[in-house]
């Protein structure tokens, strides 16, 4: 029973939401509407509250255990609390311009500069890409620069060739490739939900 009942629900939760794209039926559409989505809100609510769960638990045991690290676990738990306390005692919950306020000036703070750290980790490895050590990484620095330099205003005061040039490699070279990556992942995707569907891809039961 442990197998079989998430296997079954999730085919027969499979089949309706691909039902309801090919059979075109308001009442079929409105029972989904309101209680599938519903119950995958309600899902998503549980597995949020479990996450928050566990990510106290792992990093209170830090705290007390005094592992390296430790007062960033102290940060984020207190930062955690209080935002949620926030957003529950407040008046208008998170659209309180208390509330707005932290958010601002914690987590949209924190991201920024998570963002600027992974900026020059991109900068670090386009560095070693760039080096034409071979043919392929020759046309790759060639192709780069032509394009960074003719999506820019410097690049049009050079020469009108630099941005036509960068349209022509983008419209020739890289949407085909973007093109094909994508049909890659979509086939992949299919098949990965195929597998899910009939039961023969177990992981999301932590086989």
């Amino acid at each position: 029973m442990r197998r079989t009942l998430p296997a079954a629900i999730t085919l027969i939760t499979g089949l309706i939401v691909i039902l309801k794209d090919i059979f075109i039926s308001p009442a079929f559409n409105k029972l989904v509407q309101d209680y599938l989505v519903r119950s995958v809100t309600l899902s998503t609510a549980t597995a949020v509250a479990l996450g928050g769960i566990s990510l106290i638990r792992v990093h209170s045991r830090r705290v007390m255990r005094k592992r390296e690290g430790w007062y960033n676990s102290v940060i984020l738990i207190f930062g955690f609390f209080l935002l949620m306390i926030l957003g529950v005692v407040l008046e208008g919950g998170h659209n309180s311009p208390t509330y707005n306020w932290f958010y601002q000036n914690t987590a949209v703070a924190g991201s920024s500069t998570v963002f600027s750290l992974l900026c020059f980790y991109i900068g670090s490895a386009a560095y070693r890409a760039f080096r034409a050590r071979s043919l392929e990484a020759g046309a790759l620095l060639v192709s780069a620069t032509l394009v960074m330099l003719g999506a820019t205003s410097i690049g049009a005061a050079i020469t009108p060739v630099l941005p036509k040039a960068k349209v022509w490699i983008m419209d020739y070279f890289n949407t085909p490739t973007i093109r094909g990556v994508s049909l890659g992942v979509a086939l992949g995707a299919f098949a990965q939900g195929a597998r899910n569907l009939f039961g023969i891809e177990r992981g999301y039961m932590a086989e």
